[in-house]
């Protein structure tokens, strides 16, 4: 729907054609078939500057559009024009009023241009005069009267004043088909400019949401095109950048050398005030003739944040730590402790190496230190290092380029620590990595800066790391296992993690919160007396882990409400399956550690997790002892 808004001085100012045309519709063949609605808007010359305009197109007539027309509106103006046929009518109309009197014509230029040229078609003498301004009528009104005009031609105004000083009036009235052709025109203008607009709209849309800054001038070094981005990287915020002149709005420097010369395409990396700009500069061209010259540019902080915005939403989904310190189950006092070391440690970016027997928690205390740090939004990356060959592991901490080996991925692969960037890495059973592979890791810690397999191109990079171990670490680096180097590398903080046997009155309320998790909603399963001590008197070599598995054991094969020590002793494995190598080194009788394995393994159809439960331990001690045992599945 387009609106039309005819503005006039005063009511019935365009008549009879106004009125005539509110009982017609134009013609079936016309060029424009839109549909409109037309509004008539008194407004008085003095006041036009001071009124608002809200329509897709405006109709005015004489002075009133060439006034609007001055204003520069952002709404297109059409002026409602005053035809030769009309001036002739009116000439006519005056003739057969007034006989031969001599005729003063006074108008705007856009109302009576060329009516001299009438003079011989109505057999009348003319004078014409412009008026410039409505100061203008008294002078012209009465310049005509002592020029010996009788009759005055002209709007309404000019007429009312030739009426006080004696003369005769005529006024020019606009005829039906000359205001159906500036209808016709002010829609073709306004479909016009309205797909303009919206295209503009739609032009400034999406360069105000570009993340680039974009400036774009003509020859002479107009604006032409400013965005949000720009404004923001630049530091320069005006409400109306438009027909500026480009150094008015940045300052002097290679950035406005470089958008204001006559260089054709340009990449370049340029100082502004305190930052580093990345600029790309593009010459535009219409049918080969260059109309202005435009820059595209990204602060290279900016750069740095959208990366890491984009390796956390396509490469880190999962990568997310999900403990905190209040999810650890602690009473005794040395767990209390272990846990404040743990937030001390949190508040700095040092390495940590976390000490703990299998099942103690060590990626549970990770995560705590990693949410409570102030890399906390960052990515939290967690890798076993005993899970993975040792080809293998290398690829997935150090990523590689396409082609590097058989089987690389097209275009290649990230390593953990590039996903890690200002994030945390935990690097599990640290003790279990090659020393070869160790010599590299140590590199990346001491220069902060990775290198893909078949790569020669460093990618630096920010990453916080805590490795964990359940072996004696010193004791592999006096057997030569492990690089002395590495160890203080990874050392900067110790962590040694209690086993359960340290804090056993920890027991009875890690039973009670693990029984109820693993129970049914509206179900309360109580544990005896009798019971809770025998699971405090328990040896629980795979720590809270086998405490866990062995507590959700009970809550799906315990029969009503209350666990007594019967179904303790049911349900208690008799043989601890997996033990220390000199304990399986020294057991004479039954089943070897290895054995135990396998059977369990085929018990739960070859399924770890299921076999890391019911062995009570966790599924990197496991895979430790596939490995150990060259027990392959």
């Amino acid at each position: 729907m387009i609106k039309v808004l005819l503005v006039v001085p005063r009511k019935d100012y365009i008549n009879p054609s106004w009125r005539t045309f509110l009982n017609t519709y134009l013609p079936a063949n016309d060029a424009v078939n839109v549909e409109f609605e037309l509004e008539e808007k008194v407004v008085p010359l003095s006041e036009l500057h001071q009124h608002t305009y809200s329509a897709d197109v405006i109709m005015s007539r004489g002075f009133l559009s060439k006034i609007l027309l001055e204003l520069k509106l952002t709404i297109p103006v059409v002026d409602i024009p005053v035809q030769g046929i009309d001036l002739v009518r009116s000439l006519f109309t005056c003739r057969k009023k007034y006989g031969k009197k001599k005729v003063a014509v006074i108008g705007a230029s856009n109302m009576i241009y060329g009516v001299g040229q009438l003079e011989e078609i109505v057999d009348l003498a003319i004078d014409q005069y412009y008026l410039d301004t409505l100061s203008d009528i008294p002078k012209w009104v009465d310049t005509a009267k002592r020029s010996g005009s009788e009759v005055v031609l002209a709007g309404i105004n000019t007429c009312a004043y030739a009426r006080n000083v004696g003369l005769d009036t005529i006024i020019i009235q606009t005829s039906e088909e000359s205001f159906h052709q500036a209808l016709r025109e002010a829609l073709r203008i306004a479909v016009t400019s309205k797909n303009d607009q919206q295209k503009l709209k739609q032009f400034q849309a999406i360069l105000d949401n570009a993340y680039e800054g974009v400036i774009a001038i003509d020859m002479e070094h107009r604006v032409t095109a400013f965005n949000e981005a720009a404004q923001r990287i630049l530091h320069t915020h005006y409400k109306e950048i438009s027909h500026h002149q480009i150094d008015e709005l940045i300052q002097d420097g290679e950035l406005l050398r470089l958008l204001t010369d006559q260089s054709k395409f340009k990449e370049d990396i340029l100082p502004y005030r305190s930052n580093l700009l990345s600029v790309k500069k593009v010459p535009l061209y219409l049918r080969n003739q260059r109309f202005g010259n435009m820059v595209t540019f990204q602060d290279i902080t900016g750069i740095e944040e959208m990366e890491n915005k984009i390796r956390k939403k396509l490469y880190l989904k999962g990568h997310i730590a999900k403990h905190h310190f209040h999810h650890i189950i602690a009473e005794s006092p040395i767990v209390k402790q272990t846990i404040e070391m743990a937030k001390r440690y949190s508040e700095v970016d040092s390495n940590i190496l976390i000490i703990g027997e299998t099942g103690t928690g060590k990626e549970m205390y990770t995560q705590s230190i990693h949410n409570a740090s102030n890399r906390r939004n960052q990515p939290f990356v967690a890798i076993n290092c005993a899970a993975l060959p040792e080809n293998l592991l290398e690829s997935e901490l150090f990523g590689y380029v396409e082609g590097a080996f058989t089987g690389a991925v097209k275009g290649g692969k990230k390593g953990i620590f590039e996903l890690a960037h200002r994030g945390t890495l935990f690097l599990d059973e640290i003790g279990e990595i090659s020393t070869s592979l160790q010599s590299r890791l140590l590199r990346v810690l001491q220069e902060r800066e990775v290198m893909r397999i078949g790569d020669d191109k460093v990618i630096p990079i920010n990453v916080r790391i805590i490795a964990a171990t359940n072996k004696n670490l010193l004791e592999l680096v006096k057997n030569n296992a492990f690089r002395e180097d590495l160890y203080y590398r990874l050392s900067v903080l110790h962590l040694n993690l209690p086993p359960l046997r340290a804090c056993k009155e920890d027991i009875p309320l890690m039973v009670n919160t693990f029984i109820q998790k693993y129970t049914e909603k509206n179900q309360e399963i109580k544990v005896s007396r009798s019971a809770m001590d025998r699971l405090v008197e328990e040896k629980w070599e795979g720590n809270v882990r086998e405490l866990q598995n062995f507590c959700e054991r009970l809550a799906v094969l315990c029969n009503g409400n209350q666990i007594d020590i019967t179904d303790i002793e049911m349900y208690l494995p008799k043989v601890n399956y997996l033990t220390t190598e000199s304990q399986a080194n020294s057991r004479s009788n039954g089943m070897t550690e290895k054995e135990n394995i396998m059977e369990v393994l085929k018990a739960n159809q070859y399924h770890k997790e299921d076999t890391a439960k019911q062995l009570g331990v966790s599924r990197t001690t496991l895979w430790r002892k596939l490995k150990k045992y060259k027990i392959h599945t």
